[in-house]
């Protein structure tokens, strides 16, 4: 999971935000446990957090949660969001919630056409772009193979070599 820019400091926040920071770990561990990967050692740093809190030692239980909310950073993943865009004003989705996204409107196949054909401007242009046509073909493999992480790493090693080489050509060529 991507870090957080600047850690909050322990001793912050008030009990009921405490509480619900407890809430939202607890729910985190418990789906690690049914995921099949529990991890014992922090739920058990995470079961003296309610009677701190009882007893008044807020800053002690926001130090031990921050500890495990922490380590769980470390150990997950940032989920990719792609299901409702951010910022866009009246977005209509088109579907469902839970409706698998079109492939007309699937981001990474999108970004692998513009991809496409911005290689095909640039061999217009007259970049070499031979090796570039086939790691987009590569990026369409491992996207159609399911590995979306991939293919997306893949088309943006693509966009990066190829604003490389049409930045590297003389400015009459431009």
């Amino acid at each position: 999971m991507r870090p957080r820019k600047a850690a909050p400091r322990a001793g912050s926040a008030g009990a009921d935000e405490i509480a619900g920071f407890l809430e939202g770990v607890r729910q985190r561990l418990l789906e690690r446990r049914r995921s099949g990967s529990p991890l014992p050692d922090l739920e058990q740093r995470l079961a003296a957090v309610p009677a701190a809190i009882a007893s008044g030692h807020l800053a002690e239980a926001e130090r031990r949660l921050l500890e495990v909310s922490e380590r769980l950073d470390r150990d997950e993943v940032e989920p990719e969001l792609n299901e409702f865009p951010r910022g866009l004003v009246a977005y209509d989705a088109g579907a469902d919630r839970g409706t698998p996204t079109p492939e007309d409107e699937e981001p990474i196949a999108n970004r692998l056409t513009l991809v496409e054909r911005l290689v095909t401007v640039a061999a217009a242009e007259g970049v070499p772009v031979d090796d570039l046509r086939g790691a987009v073909r590569l990026a369409r493999g491992e996207y159609a193979a399911g590995d979306r992480r991939r293919a997306k790493e893949t088309g943006e090693r693509i966009l990066t070599e190829l604003d490389e080489r049409r930045a590297g050509r003389p400015a009459g060529q431009r």
